[in-house]
């Protein structure tokens, strides 16, 4: 593989890595990579190093890089909003790899606010075909309450509370389009915002992958939340979901590191 350090960006404000595979093999199309809340372009523990080189083995390209006023990359004059300015950056990266690269096929891979840049982008660029997201937004069902208190409580403790739990989760309904819960000063999209946002993505052709770790215990924690959250509209078997309890929202151990690299290339494998 060949790793090049590149600067870009209309203002030559932003800095990143761009990972080639093997020289003379044409790339099947190139990840994008950018920073996990304020964490540099290497991504926590360095994941992002060790994804895209996973990939370029694998074939793809990739480009790691820092967002507007993270990292090494400046702040531009004309800087945007915050979540405006990501959508434009990483537009920018799409650009410098279509331009140095000859690849034209994009799938952008994020965790927490980077899933969230990469959903914004996903809908306003038809050029990503593909979209992966670790700890982007998570939709509770009722199950999902019930999860929670059953994985936190344990033994004579859970059965003294069980009868209260099933009142609980009994009255439990699924939140109002105006209610739904920021999550770490993230904010959501109502679900039928999401859902119909989603299902455009995917008769559109996008491929999407959504991971949620074990630290999202309150929000997701079991294997067939995302189906049953949206059970009845179309995406949602067509969507790859993934529960890993495992992996944590930094992607701290190795094993975990191991295990979401494979699972990440095997998704990677399926892209048309």
């Amino acid at each position: 593989m060949n790793e090049i350090p590149v600067v870009f960006g209309a203002e030559r404000h932003l800095v990143g890595t761009l990972t080639l595979p093997t020289e003379g093999t044409p790339a099947k199309a190139a990840f994008v990579l950018m920073n996990a809340g304020v964490v540099h372009r290497i991504g926590p523990h360095r994941i992002n190093v060790k994804l895209a080189r996973h990939l370029a083995r694998l074939g793809f390209a990739s480009l790691r890089f820092d967002l507007s006023g993270q990292g090494d990359s400046r702040v531009p004059v004309s800087a945007l909003d915050f979540a405006q300015q990501a959508v434009a950056d990483i537009r920018a990266a799409m650009d410098h790899v279509a331009r140095t690269a000859d690849v034209h096929r994009f799938v952008i891979a994020g965790i927490c606010s980077g899933a969230d840049n990469g959903w914004n982008t996903a809908q306003a660029d038809p050029r990503v075909v593909g979209l992966c997201m670790l700890d982007g937004y998570a939709y509770p069902t009722p199950k999902t309450r019930w999860m929670r208190y059953r994985l936190r409580a344990r033994g004579p403790i859970l059965s003294a509370v069980l009868p209260w739990l099933r009142r609980k989760v009994a009255a439990f309904r699924m939140p109002k389009e105006d209610q739904v819960q920021a999550d770490g000063g993230r904010t959501p999209p109502s679900h039928a915002d999401y859902a119909r946002t989603m299902q455009s993505l995917v008769d559109r052709g996008v491929e999407v992958c959504v991971v949620y770790s074990g630290s999202m215990l309150p929000q997701y924690n079991y294997v067939d939340q995302y189906r049953e959250a949206f059970a009845g509209h179309g995406f949602a078997t067509r969507v790859r979901s993934e529960y890993q309890p495992t992996i944590d929202h930094t992607v701290t151990p190795l094993s975990a590191q191991r295990q979401l690299l494979d699972l990440v290339g095997d998704w990677a494998r399926t892209l048309k």
